[in-house]
């Protein structure tokens, strides 16, 4: 995994103002039809993942970071639930009829989106102004020096994640793919000839299925298909989870070849 070259200081903060700007802009678009909500919202969620990326590249990870990180989780109801309808599909299980059939309706209520409260999307723009506010506060020094050396630390920490993947328990796999979203994002903001190292996005897509299959398993538990109760589908699903976990695992180590 090479280091990609930092760009100019003042390019990261031109490229960071803008996109907070248009995360602005995407959230005063949610008061529009309610059947373009969930696209809207992906969008919005989607940008907001790169701004992390972003704000942990120059330090401020846990100031602007955090801003743009509560507003994903204000409006992850709609987006989480069509990710675990999706999940659910690519199962493909129908061992019992009645039990797939209450799970798939069920799903498919929660995944019925409105738009969000006018007073949340009020927040949560706000909470894109503050972002800015915090990037807008950091002198020109600070964020050259911490551009320098915030690229090669979120390499380091993804690196350092890939390697333990599977050894320890499956927090692991959790906490790779959180550094994994960190160091793509990060790379928006970098030159336009940076790209992920080899490996690096097909390892963050099987760490993402993990995530997908982790959370609905919750999901599942949650709302009383215990592994007690439809002991068939758990099997199936640890199935699949293990073999995800090879392949991550397999990923990973390809990362320091």
């Amino acid at each position: 995994m090479d280091t990609p070259t930092a760009p100019e200081p003042g390019s990261i903060r031109t490229r960071l103002t803008e996109d907070c700007a248009e995360l602005e802009r995407l959230l005063s678009g949610l008061p529009g039809a309610d059947e373009k909500v969930p696209e809207q919202i992906h969008a919005i969620r989607k940008l907001g993942k790169s701004l992390r990326g972003g704000f942990s590249l120059i330090g401020l990870q846990n100031t602007a970071g955090r801003e743009i990180q509560a507003v994903g989780r204000l409006l992850s109801t709609t987006r989480d639930a069509t990710s675990r309808r999706n999940t659910w599909k690519r199962l493909e299980w129908n061992e019992q009829p009645e039990t797939a059939n209450a799970i798939t309706r069920l799903l498919d209520q929660e995944t019925e989106c409105h738009r969000p409260p006018a007073e949340s999307i009020a927040w949560c723009a706000a909470r894109a102004a503050e972002a800015r506010a915090i990037l807008d506060a950091l002198d020109e020094e600070t964020l050259s020096r911490r551009a320098r050396s915030g690229v090669a630390k979120l390499r380091r920490k993804v690196k350092k994640r890939s390697r333990n993947l599977g050894s320890r328990d499956d927090c692991e796999f959790h906490e790779t793919r959180k550094a994994l979203k960190a160091y793509l994002g990060a790379l928006k903001y970098l030159p336009k000839e940076s790209a992920p190292p080899a490996g690096v996005e097909q390892l963050a897509n099987l760490l993402g299925d993990e995530n997908d299959l982790a959370t609905f398993s919750a999901w599942l538990d949650g709302h009383g298909f215990s592994a007690r109760l439809v002991p068939d589908l758990w099997k199936h699903l640890l199935k699949r989870t293990r073999k995800v976990h090879r392949k991550a695992i397999r990923s990973a180590k390809k990362l320091d070849s």
